[in-house]
């Protein structure tokens, strides 16, 4: 079974390859097709209509099955901001950015706006919708994952991407995100959580085609 991953984030198609490790499938990234595809926007107002918008316009593009995500960091003193902005949440302050310099703008926000909030109200979740979309664009199953941690005051680990080295995780005392290992990482995340519940349907699909 091909099996697109809808993501140009690195860090994403890395996590999303460990985890479908075993699994009779070949993984296929956007950059492996033959031509290019446009990109999807990401404009409605819930991780799971995105997720679900972007594996079902990437499969019908690709004419593959396809496997999206939308995640983000929902932090209890901003009313979940940034949510389903997260990636894009300096693009008012730093335009035009991408890749480590946004994720940079990002933090520099996050320590901007966390500033002087007290340890007891620096509480957050990461939360990702993964969506697995059939050839034709149809919707086939999703999930959903959380991680609930705390925003810590200074980064650390040189691991993870994003907010990463300021998110330290309840299943982890003392680290961040960012100081797990790669399968500790993906033991606790959001992703991983959200991946192992769609297992089973992927499974299921592979074995039947």
């Amino acid at each position: 079974m091909n099996l697109l991953f809808a993501t140009r984030n690195p860090g994403k198609l890395r996590e999303l390859r460990r985890l479908v490790t075993g699994l009779d499938v070949r993984v296929v990234s956007l950059d492996d097709l033959p031509g290019p595809i446009p990109e999807v926007e990401e404009d409605r107002s819930t991780f799971a209509e995105n997720a679900a918008k972007k594996a079902s316009e990437y499969a019908r593009a690709a004419g593959m099955h396809a496997l999206a995500d939308d995640s983000g960091l929902c932090i209890d003193a901003l009313w979940g901001k940034p949510g389903i902005r997260s990636a894009r949440w300096s693009e008012d302050e730093s335009p035009g950015l991408s890749g480590q310099e946004r994720d940079r703008a990002n933090n520099d926000k996050l320590v901007m706006v966390m500033h002087g909030v007290w340890p007891e109200h620096r509480g957050a979740e990461y939360r990702a919708v993964v969506a697995l979309a059939a050839p034709d664009g149809t919707v086939l199953a999703s999930a959903e994952g959380s991680c609930r941690g705390t925003i810590g005051e200074a980064p650390r680990g040189e691991g993870g991407f994003g907010y990463d080295p300021y998110f330290l995780p309840e299943g982890a005392p003392g680290k961040t995100m960012a100081e797990l290992s790669a399968p500790e990482k993906d033991a606790l995340s959001h992703r991983g959580e959200a991946l192992r519940r769609l297992l089973p349907e992927l499974r299921r699909i592979s074995a039947n085609l």
